[in-house]
């Protein structure tokens, strides 16, 4: 494993910070905050998310499923490290399957953009096993896809992208925005690009001569781009006036919205950058798509799903908890997701992509089991936590079994049946005898969550929020600016006090 570290010297940075402190604690604690919402009893639910069925990552290969598309009125396009697959979301399984109906291997695709359906364009981590970081030009023909090629410029990383106008935008990261003209959409000409005034650009929204760049730490960004060649800046925010790290953005009858990392949902009335209102959803807020009014938020954790006034204002109106849910408790990311005719919603979620549909409490018979928390965390000899269980769905919720994976772990509950909107509590204590951590399993008849494990910790090597780190230090490597050449060094926490730390680790498991 590789460790990278990006050094801002700034001192004054205590608000940049907090910000990132936040994210950090909403993302280890996995949406807690979102969970405790969707589990009051004072929370009226608009929407429940009924599961349809699940595609999942291919086995043999690191085949995390990061983005998804939909193409058409059932077909989706799935990306992931190892290729893109082609499957029709509306026949697979509740109990998941990796069949697909086309697979074109060799593209490690993090973001997919379409013209028409027909002719796409995927922003890449590379092509294959090496190559540059561009986008690939993609045609679907009938139930097969097309690699026309791909578009790059070196050392520069392309991000989130859209198609307006007949013209295609791209982030690039610190290089900012890139312009193409897509006159003829297999070969897209580039007219135009804005290299100054960005953090980090990684997503972009257009409406019009108005183009809204999701700029990482650095905010919202709003560029004039009525003349394309010639893109500029009118305002935008910076390191300081940021809510969150800015992951994605899109606008809407003059509104905008913008996926926060930890600060959640930002909303600029009118698109006024001194009219802004955030929205807490789950850990951080990574992608945003609209189905009719309603807009679904990829947050880390799972999917929230906030209903826009006319006004543009935005309630919580419903949610799934997509983290560690497997038997295992191993990890799931809801790190995209899609919107597509007849109410669907695509959750790209690493190892899988979910299919549910957004619809009425009153319209769904499935039950869906939610817990208040889904990690506790215990001092070392032991404890007892209070966890509430409640059914989200619309049908009966039967648990009928609940499983501790050590002696040491105990539940005072066994099971039972809830109602729809029905929650029961109960208590989880571990003595603090070996081993340190484990499981609460809970089976029931919720179609994509049985078992749901709870984890139970009260021994770990890791820290929770809040907890202070001693010192330490690790091998890093630093590119040096004017020869490009990676530099190994040692990185020592305590040489950096008062810095914002960047930290990039690469590694395998």
């Amino acid at each position: 494993m590789s460790v990278h570290f990006g050094f801002f010297e700034r001192l004054s940075t205590r608000s940049r910070r907090e910000c990132d402190r936040t994210r950090l604690e909403q993302t280890m604690v996995l949406a807690a905050a979102i969970v405790a919402l969707l589990c009051s009893n004072a929370f009226s639910q608009e929407v429940v998310l009924e599961y349809q069925g699940r595609y999942n990552a291919q086995s043999g290969e690191p085949d995390h499923l990061m983005s998804v598309l939909a193409v058409g009125p059932t077909r989706a396009i799935v990306s992931g490290n190892r290729g893109l697959a082609l499957v029709d979301f509306t026949t697979l399984p509740s109990e998941g399957t990796q069949a697909y109906e086309f697979r074109l291997p060799g593209l490690n695709a993090r973001d997919l953009h379409t013209i028409d359906g027909n002719v796409l364009y995927a922003n890449l981590n590379r092509t294959g096993e090496s190559g540059s970081a561009g986008f690939a030009i993609l045609e679907r023909s009938g139930d097969t896809l097309i690699d026309h090629g791909t578009i790059d410029e070196p050392d520069v990383f392309f991000e989130k992208m859209c198609v307006e106008g007949g013209y295609l935008y791209v982030a690039a990261h610190a290089y900012g925005i890139r312009i193409y003209d897509l006159a003829d959409p297999l070969n897209p000409a580039r007219v135009g690009s804005l290299g100054v005034g960005f953090v980090d650009a990684i997503a972009i929204d257009v409406d019009g001569d108005v183009a809204c760049v999701a700029d990482g730490g650095g905010g919202l960004k709003i560029v004039d781009v009525s003349d394309r060649a010639n893109p500029s800046i009118v305002e935008g925010e910076d390191v300081e006036t940021a809510a969150g790290t800015a992951k994605d953005v899109t606008v809407r009858n003059g509104h905008v919205y913008v996926a926060s990392g930890g600060a959640g949902v930002a909303f600029y009335e009118n698109g006024d950058l001194a009219n802004r209102t955030l929205y807490e959803v789950g850990a951080c807020a990574e992608n945003l798509t609209w189905i009719g009014d309603y807009l679904a938020v990829a947050d880390l954790s799972g999917v929230t799903v906030l209903l826009a006034a006319p006004g543009g204002s935005l309630t919580l109106a419903g949610g799934e908890i997509a983290a560690r849910r497997p038997p295992s408790a191993s990890l799931r990311i809801a790190s995209d997701c899609d919107g597509a005719s007849g109410n669907y919603l695509l959750c790209a979620n690493w190892n899988s992509m979910d299919v549910y549909r957004v619809l009425p409490p009153s319209a769904s018979s499935q039950p869906d089991i939610t817990p208040s928390v889904q990690r506790i965390r215990f001092p070392p000899d032991g404890g007892t936590a209070d966890v509430t269980l409640r059914n989200l769905g619309g049908g009966d919720l039967v648990i009928d079994g609940v499983e501790p994976s050590a002696a040491s772990i105990v539940c005072d509950y066994e099971g039972g049946t809830l109602g729809p909107g029905e929650s029961v509590s109960f208590g989880i204590t571990h003595s603090g005898a070996s081993p340190g951590s484990g499981l609460v399993r809970f089976y029931s008849n919720d179609p994509d969550e049985s078992p749901l494990p709870i984890q139970v910790y009260a021994e770990t090597s890791f820290l929770d929020p809040g907890e202070a780190s001693v010192d330490f230090s690790l091998p890093s490597y630093r590119k040096d600016p004017e020869t490009g050449d990676y530099i190994e060094e040692e990185f020592r926490l305590s040489d950096h006090r008062g810095k914002i730390v960047w930290v990039q680790i690469y590694g395998s498991w």
